[in-house]
């Protein structure tokens, strides 16, 4: 039996040296240029045309001041009981790093991954005679390996040798497709020849590189491991072979049925001519892995790699509903790319609850596009058990090795990339992607339940937050339509969620739309919008409830979901109506709502219906006056709508709810409504006379008061404090009184009357 201790022979090793030349690039292309391209994979808008293509906040803001890679990621790597270090610290900066231990170290058991070449791995030997007839599964994968190749075929008996039992279920067409019709003749000797027996040699190293045992990064845990990018290639490698015992099992009882797969055994059978384009793009990912080896094996690299996992228990999640802080910065574009332009930021992957998703198969999406440019992110796929609802996966350190274009079917590998990120102190790459899952709905409706809002926070509050580093040295976050398309996720609900956890982390964001003009658009006017009204998390969470019970109560499912959350929350705190009133505090772009439907058509022309110099008439007050208070419009909701900002615990806005619930208790005869009509008007009348004598430079607000009035329902409560909410046809057709010398609350003005929305208008004498 051999012995697997000792180090592999000088003739099997491979190449550390720097100036290693690299090997012909065997996917040569003449009609694609080499290229570092920040939009490959995206629509790219024509830079000529006129407006930004950016909304919200600027990136330089966002940034903090500080440089591209001016913010920590992660803490520096230290030892410690939950963080396994594969590698001896402190790095020396001279070559890859030296594993931790001299000698190696086996465990073969539950919690750890269990490595091919361990002695515990053992496989039966036909032609044993002796009475155990198993050997070392070790000495079968050598032999198998350490032979020449000369076509794919002999590839695939090689695996199978040590991988017997599914000789009938692996299919191997596209591994034999890529390398008979995807590359020439020339280029497929050279693979053979030349970077077949390399990897091999890398897979080999793997008993020398990786001397003590990989823990499993297992569920509601908060572990960390930390290994070199050598020791990730030699892993890969042995991925590439399908060494991996134990790992290829579809039994859901089978012990690693709750991680990913690694072997690549299926991405080698992923072709079939019904499906041509899928099966292209299949052929597209092998380039972009083959290039990954090919670049390794010429030149050893020598950084670190730290797959964090990052549990949040569920009692320990913040409780939406009652979060004061206000949404963070937004920087919203239409162009770039996660990975480029997102340089420096916490990257999002899209992920799959098993890490990786479909790479090793037909999947060609977001997360799928990422670990194949970056390669090294496939090791989390032999270490991480599948994500819970609370938890997250960070690796930070990866390289980036490819250039792409397309998205699905249409993805193209485009060429070699340098990847430039500055090191940290550890040694790893300034570049972090953080995996969380969204859900998967089969009715795209069910998004808007409660339930699963609240799951989709917890799950991005659990990717975007960090116990580490100071909120004050904490990156934006680099995200997109998270969830969205295959799964059925609304872009314009993701947008806000990723947004409320963000704040709740204490981060900034930075949105990619990948070329969705429209939905940059839509996005940046609402978060102008919210910012405006000065709309909290909580609030904004339960506006986000109000949705789906205002759509089940319908039956509605095309209830638009931006015009309900602009309809709801145009009624500000109502402490907003008895602070300091400024006229001067309208933005125009900001009160621009991108919505063509006939209702918010009418918003938009009550935004513009400015003041003009014309007197109040009092019999067309008094008339609109009468008029109001005898429209029944009082919502169901409004006690919802009535407490926005009850949290903020304001005395006035207690006392005006408590005002307005006691005229709910009003006779209802009509001699009492009349009269209460009749005092409104007197108390106007009184008011505006007592404010012309005034100075012009108050700005404390009169008192108003509230006299007995018969409201037939809570709709009429409504429309007493805002009648703009909701307005009846016999409502439109009363000219709305203009007002010039007179303020909007019967003041003298000392300044002239500036044009407002009529959102931004206090309440007014001639509304109550």
């Amino acid at each position: 039996m051999a012995d697997t201790n000792k180090p592999i022979s000088e003739s099997v090793k491979i190449s550390m040296e720097e100036d290693y030349q690299l090997s012909p690039d065997i996917f040569s292309d003449n009609n694609v240029e080499a290229s570092n391209s920040s939009e490959a994979g995206v629509k790219v808008s024509d830079r000529s045309t006129n407006g930004p293509e950016w909304k919200g906040i600027s990136m330089d803001e966002i940034q903090k001041g500080l440089a591209k890679y001016g913010h920590e990621q992660m803490a520096p790597i230290v030892p410690a009981p939950r963080h396994t270090v594969l590698f001896v610290l402190p790095l020396t900066g001279e070559g890859p790093p030296k594993p931790y231990c001299s000698q190696q170290k086996d465990k073969w058991c539950p919690g750890y991954v269990r490595m091919p070449h361990s002695t515990h791995s053992l496989y039966p030997n036909k032609h044993t005679t002796g009475s155990s007839g198993f050997r070392q599964r070790w000495e079968v994968i050598q032999e198998a390996l350490l032979r020449s190749f000369a076509s794919t075929h002999q590839l695939e008996v090689a695996i199978l040798s040590y991988n017997e039992k599914y000789a009938l279920r692996w299919d191997f067409s596209a591994l034999h497709y890529f390398f008979s019709e995807v590359i020439d003749e020339d280029e497929t000797g050279l693979f053979y020849d030349d970077i077949l027996p390399k990897i091999v040699q890398l897979a080999l190293q793997l008993p020398a590189l990786v001397t003590s045992p990989i823990p499993l990064l297992k569920r509601h845990t908060n572990v960390t491991l930390s290994l070199s990018q050598l020791q990730v290639g030699s892993l890969l490698a042995n991925a590439l072979l399908c060494t991996f015992p134990r790992r290829n099992s579809t039994n859901p009882q089978s012990e690693y049925a709750m991680y990913p797969e690694i072997n690549f055994n299926r991405l080698f059978g992923a072709y079939e001519k019904e499906r041509p384009d899928r099966s292209e793009a299949v052929m597209e990912k092998m380039k972009c892995i083959f290039h990954y080896f090919r670049r390794i094996i010429a030149k050893a690299p020598d950084g670190v790699i730290t797959i964090q996992r990052r549990y949040v228990p569920k009692e320990n999640c913040p409780r939406w509903n009652r979060q004061d802080i206000k949404l963070p910065h937004l920087h919203i574009t239409s162009n770039g790319t996660i990975e480029t332009e997102g340089a420096g930021l916490l990257q999002v992957d899209f992920a799959n609850k098993y890490i990786g998703g479909g790479v090793l198969g037909w999947g060609c999406v977001q997360e799928e596009i990422r670990f194949v440019i970056c390669p090294e992110l496939m090791a989390s796929m032999l270490v991480a058990e599948a994500l819970d609802d609370t938890e997250a996966l960070i690796i930070t350190g990866v390289e980036r090795y490819s250039n792409y274009e397309g998205y699905s079917d249409t993805f193209k590998w485009t060429g070699n990339f340098n990847d430039e990120t500055p090191r940290d102190s550890s040694g790893r790459r300034r570049t972090s992607v953080v995996a969380i899952d969204a859900l998967l709905f089969k009715q795209s409706h069910t998004q808007f339940t409660v339930t699963n809002i609240i799951r989709e926070l917890n799950k991005a509050y659990a990717g975007f937050s960090s116990s580490e580093i100071p909120r004050d040295k904490l990156s934006a976050i680099a995200t997109g339509n998270w969830g969205c398309g295959a799964f059925r996720g609304d872009p314009q609900l993701k947008v806000l969620l990723q947004l409320m956890a963000a704040a709740v982390a204490g981060r900034a964001m930075v949105y990619f739309t990948f070329g969705d003009v429209e939905l940059r658009n839509k996005v940046a006017a609402m978060y102008w919008h919210l910012i405006e009204r000065n709309i909290s998390i909580g609030q904004l969470f339960g506006l986000l409830c109000d949705y789906h019970t205002s759509a089940s109560k319908s039956n509605d499912s095309s209830l638009d979901f931006y015009h309900f959350l602009y309809k709801r929350s145009k009624i500000k705190p109502l402490t907003n109506y008895f602070d300091k009133i400024n006229s001067n505090t309208t933005t125009k772009e900001q009160n621009t709502i991108p919505y063509k439907s006939k209702s918010v058509k009418n918003d938009l022309n009550k935004f513009t219906n400015y003041t003009s110099s014309a007197n109040v008439k009092e019999a067309l007050e008094r008339e609109q006056i009468e008029k109001w208070l005898d429209e029944d419009f009082f919502d169901e909701d409004f006690s919802n709508d009535l407490i926005l900002d009850t949290n903020s615990g304001n005395s006035n806005v207690n006392s005006v709810i408590r005002s307005k619930k006691s005229a709910l208790s009003v006779s209802k005869s009509e001699t009492k409504n009349n009269e209460a009509s009749t005092e409104v008007v007197q108390n106007l009348a009184d008011n505006d006379r007592k404010n012309k004598n005034k100075d012009n430079g108050s700005e404390s607000m009169p008192e108003l008061s509230t006299p007995p009035i018969k409201l037939k329902n809570s709709r009429d409560l409504t429309s007493l404090l805002y009648p703009d909410d909701e307005i009846t046809q016999d409502t439109r057709k009363v000219k709305k009184p203009r007002l010039s010398g007179l303020d909007l609350i019967g003041r003298r003005s000392h300044k002239p009357v500036e044009k407002q929305t009529l959102e931004e208008l206090p309440i007014s004498s001639n509304k109550v």
